[in-house]
C-alpha cells in the first residue's frame, strides 16, 4: 500500500472517530484523547493531519456536508411535494443513523465554524424542491414556498434537536422518533395539498355574521 493511500485512511479513520465523539459531546465536551484511542492512531498521527481540534471539527463539518448534499440529491428524485418531504424524512434518518452528518449540525447548532454551516447543505436544495412543486402542482390554501420551507426547516432542527435523546418525544406521542417524524410529515403533507378555499370562505361569511 501506497505510503500516501496509507496516511488518506488515517486522516479517515480520525474524521469518523472525531464525528462520533462531536456527535455526543459537542466541541467543548470532545476529547483529542478519545478521538485518538478510537481510530487506533497516535497522537503525533492526529496532529500530523489536523492542527488543532478547530481544523479537526471543520472536517468533521465538512464530512458532514458533503453526506448531507448525497442524502438530498438521492431523495430529490421523488417529483413534486412528496419529494420535498422525502427530503427531509431522508435528512432526519441521516441524523439518527450518519455520525457525520449529527455531528456537522451539533457544530453549527454550537456556532463552530461559519455560518449557515451545515444548514448551507440541505435549505437551499429544499427551498429549490418546494419552488418547483409549486409551480407544478399549485397548492392551494395560501401557503408559499417560503413559508412551507420554514416550517420544515423547523421540523429538521426539531429532529436534530431531539437526536441525542431518541425517546424524548414518546410520553407525548406514544410512537418512537421515526413513527412520530413520518406521522408528522403525513399531516404536513395533507395541509400543504389539502384545498382550502371553501374553508377560507366560511370563515370569511361567520366574520361577515358576527358583525
Amino acid at each position: 500500500m501506497a505510503k500516501q493511500e496509507r496516511a488518506e485512511q488515517t486522516r479517515q479513520r480520525i474524521i469518523e472517530a472525531a464525528a462520533a465523539e462531536f456527535a455526543e459531546h459537542g466541541y467543548a465536551g470532545t476529547s483529542l484523547h478519545r478521538i485518538v484511542s478510537s481510530a487506533g492512531v497516535t497522537t503525533g498521527a492526529l496532529t500530523f493531519h489536523f492542527s488543532s481540534k478547530s481544523a479537526l471539527a471543520d472536517a468533521v463539518q465538512e464530512a458532514g456536508a458533503a453526506a448531507t448534499r448525497a442524502v438530498v440529491h438521492e431523495a430529490a428524485a421523488a417529483p413534486g411535494l412528496r419529494g420535498a418531504l422525502a427530503e427531509v424524512l431522508a435528512l432526519a434518518d441521516a441524523l439518527r443513523t450518519t455520525q457525520s452528518v449529527r455531528a456537522a449540525a451539533r457544530l453549527t447548532r454550537e456556532g463552530h465554524g461559519t455560518d449557515p454551516g451545515w444548514y448551507d447543505s440541505w435549505a437551499g436544495g429544499l427551498r429549490e424542491s418546494l419552488e418547483r412543486s409549486w409551480r407544478e402542482e399549485r397548492p392551494d390554501g395560501g401557503l408559499t414556498p417560503v413559508m412551507a420551507g420554514s416550517l420544515l426547516s423547523h421540523v429538521l432542527l426539531g429532529v436534530e434537536a431531539t437526536s441525542a435523546a431518541p425517546d424524548a418525544l414518546r410520553a407525548l406521542t406514544g410512537d418512537g422518533p421515526e413513527e412520530s417524524l413520518a406521522q408528522a410529515l403525513t399531516a404536513l403533507g395533507t395541509l400543504l395539498t389539502r384545498d382550502t378555499p371553501a374553508t377560507t370562505r366560511t370563515a370569511t361569511a361567520r366574520t361577515g355574521n358576527a358583525d
